[in-house]
Parts: structure tokens; sequence; C-alpha cells
């Protein structure tokens, strides 16, 4: 058995990266957009009493359609925008199941780059005196595609809390106007404010599930669940295994440690009581993974981990707020939304930790337990060093295709995962170190 043990890192490596490697090749990752460059954009977003349209005017249209060639002038833009607002209201309109909806401009149309091009946005609001929308909702648009019949107008849903349609990242295209179609009914079965609450505890699952970077974190955190810190002549050193019972309350208390951060962060960036930038926000993402892995190399404090998942949990929590802030949702929905998205946080890593903890108390019994927390740990550091260079350069990760294709295939992922866990205790397994 001992004659093993050099060529151990080696064959853990050898084996984690044919792992990876198939999953990379397997399909590859692909991007989505709410509208393709070129086309004009409307983002529509139901609330209980209102509903907000978002338009997205691609320049070079909006030149064809009324004869203004200004430019990127915003001065010249102001100049005009109250004509320009008052053409453009004749020319789109909201019906509910009830009745039409008298619209309100709420934001002034301003010089916005969209898709990598020149674009003017400006938001109507529309409602009918503060009563609750009914039924179906009609949007009629005849700006640009009544000059300009072949312009296409991509009109993408971002959410409606009552009839449980709610997206992560970019919304849903629900139709394309142009052709002489001026015209998109949304369908709604049975609206009701349950439907949202159930909608954004459905999004936390999927965010979690979805988001690698967050699972990694967890990962790194929760592979030294089966050890324990002890001090040797050079420094602190990870000992396992440890009894199954002390195993499961360290990872309950890491994944509470790390929930009690997140929360805090996640109501106050979403409630607009502080805020961050976003690319900051992304690379500290990384940063504690980084942190976790290496912790999960070598222990940088007794129950490091505890204070890792605590303190990075906050900035996990505001990257999670921008789902909620991207929903476009009223105080009150953002009240239950918080609620509902931070158990659907939960239940996901419960989900995970119940899947993988067995694994890895199995393998905290067999010798390669240590080369597996390393070969973790390294894997971590380089997927996190590989967002960060994405982040700075506005591009990717390279590994993203792979970590796209195990999100779209997780039962083959795991079941990988159990087989090779299953070869390494079989391979360096000693029973006189079992505990219970």
């Amino acid at each position: 058995m001992l004659s093993v043990l050099p060529r151990l890192p080696r064959l853990l490596f050898a084996a984690l990266a044919a792992v990876f490697t198939l999953f990379l090749v397997i399909v590859p990752a692909q991007a989505a957009s709410a509208h393709p460059a070129g086309t004009t954009g409307v983002l529509v977003t139901v609330r209980s009493d209102a509903v907000d349209v978002e338009m997205q005017i691609h320049n070079a249209g909006f030149v064809a359609a009324t004869g203004y060639d200004i430019g990127t002038d915003q001065a010249a833009l102001d100049a005009i925008a109250d004509n320009l607002m008052t053409f453009i209201l004749h020319r789109v309109s909201v019906t509910d199941s009830v009745s039409s909806l008298a619209p309100t401009v709420t934001s002034a149309p301003v010089f916005e780059r969209v898709n990598g091009e020149d674009a003017i946005v400006t938001t109507i609001h529309f409602a009918d005196g503060g009563r609750p929308i009914e039924g179906s909702i009609t949007l009629e648009d005849e700006f640009i595609v009544d000059v300009v019949p072949s312009h296409q107008v991509y009109v993408s849903l971002v959410s409606d809390w009552n009839d449980g349609q709610l997206t992560e990242g970019d919304p849903s295209v629900v139709g394309i106007l142009g052709g002489g179609v001026t015209e998109i009914t949304i369908d709604r079965t049975a609206p009701s404010p349950v439907n949202g609450f159930l909608a954004v505890i459905r999004l936390g699952m999927l965010h979690i599930a979805e988001g690698t970077d967050h699972l990694l974190f967890l990962a790194t955190l929760l592979v030294v669940a089966p050890s324990v810190a002890l001090r040797a002549k050079r420094g602190l050193r990870w000992t396992q295994p440890i009894p199954v019972k002390r195993t499961i309350g360290r990872a309950a208390l890491i994944i509470t440690a790390f929930t009690a951060g997140h929360l805090i962060t996640l109501a106050l960036v979403s409630l607009g009581v502080v805020s961050f930038p976003t690319k900051p926000v992304e690379i500290l993402v990384a940063v504690s993974i980084i942190v976790a892995a290496v912790h999960a190399i070598r222990p940088l404090l007794p129950r490091g981990e505890l204070l890792i998942a605590g303190v990075f949990g906050l900035v996990h929590g505001t990257a999670f707020a921008t789902t909620i802030l991207d929903l476009n949702l009223g105080f009150g929905e953002k009240l239950v939304a918080i609620l509902g998205f931070n158990i659907g946080v939960e239940l996901a890593q419960i989900v995970a930790a119940v899947l993988v903890l067995p694994l890895l108390i199995w393998l905290s019994h067999a010798r390669a337990y240590a080369g597996f927390r390393v070969a973790v740990g390294t894997i971590a550091i380089i997927a996190a060093v590989a967002w960060i260079v994405g982040i700075g350069t506005d591009q990717p990760s390279m590994l993203q295709p792979l970590f796209d294709t195990i999100a779209r295939f997780p039962v083959v992922f795991y079941l990988a995962l159990v087989a090779m866990v299953a070869a390494l205790w079989f391979g360096t397994r000693d029973p006189r170190r079992v505990q219970v």
C-alpha cells in the first residue's frame, strides 16, 4: 500500500483532468441576448397595478423613422425630447383585459450603448388609476416599424410577479414585431402573488445550481468538513477522518455562517440601502474562492472555514442581490423576493451538501483524501484566476464552456464524481483509520 502513495497525486490529477476534459468537449457554451444588435428592444415589467415598458430604440432606426440625425448628442436629444415622447406615445399602447392603460413617461430619453451600438433608452409607465392589472396584456408598438417595416422590435418580459414569470440574466423574448406585425399579447394564467413567491424560490435554487462560482466556493469550504486543523512543527495541518457526527456538525456550521453572511448583504443591496460596483464584487467572489481553496490545501486558522464563510458570504450576498434588482420589482415584492430567494438558495445548498458530504466522509477514511483535498483546492484556484482574468478583460472565462457543460449535465458529472471517489477509496482505503 505504501508503494502506491507516491503515485497518488499524479493518479488523482489525471483522473480529475480526464473527467473535466470529457465535459469540456461534450457541448459548447451558448450566449443569450435580450435582442440582437441592429434591432430595437422593448423590455416589459408587469407590476400588480401597472406595466412598465423600457424602450431601447436603435439609433439608425430612430433616424430612419423620424428624420432626426443628431448623432449621440444628448443636448440635442434633450431639445427634442418632449416632441419625441409625444410622437412615441401616439404609437405605443398597452391594454389589459379590462381597458387601455394611460401612459406616463418615467424616464426621459437618453443615449446608451446597447449590444455594442448606440440606442435611445426611455421608460413609459402604463396604469389605470392604481387598479390591479387583470388578464392578458396586449402591447402595440408601431414606432419605427410603421415607417421601416423591415425593422425588428424584440419584446422581452423582464418579470411578471403575479404570474410567476421571473428570469435570471437576460429577459426572455416573448415576441418579435416588424414585417407588418405591430401587436403582441402576453398571456397570463390565474395571476397571484403566491406565483411570484414560488417562482423566486425556484430562481434562488437555480442561481446556486447554475452558479459555478458559488458552488465552487461552497465545495472548497465543505471539503475540509471531515478534517480538523491541528498544530504541528511547521504550523497547522489537516488531519482526518473525524467522527461522522462531528463532520456533519462542522458542515452545518459552515453553511450557517455562509447563510448569515449573504442574507445581510442580499437584503441591504436589494432594498437599495447600499450599493457596490459590479466588477469589484465579481472579482471579490473569485478571491473568496482562492482564499477558501488555500485554506483547504493548508489551514490558515483553526476553524478558519467559518470565518471565511461568514465574511465572504457578505460578498456573495451582494452578487445574489443583482438577480433581485434585475427583476425590477416594487418595494413590497422585493421584501417577499428576498425571503423567497434566500429560501431557494438554502434549499439548493442543503441538496448540494446532502449529495456531496457522504462522498467526502467516505473518502476521508482513505489515504487519498489529502491529495483529493489539495486537488479540489488547486482546481478552484485555477478556475478563480481564470474568472478574474475574464472579468478584467470583459471576456468569458476560458473555462466557462467546461462549467456550462457541467451545469447542463449535473447527473452525469455527479455519477462520475461518485465513481472517482469509489475508485480512490478502493485503491487507498485503510480500515484501521475508520471512525464513526
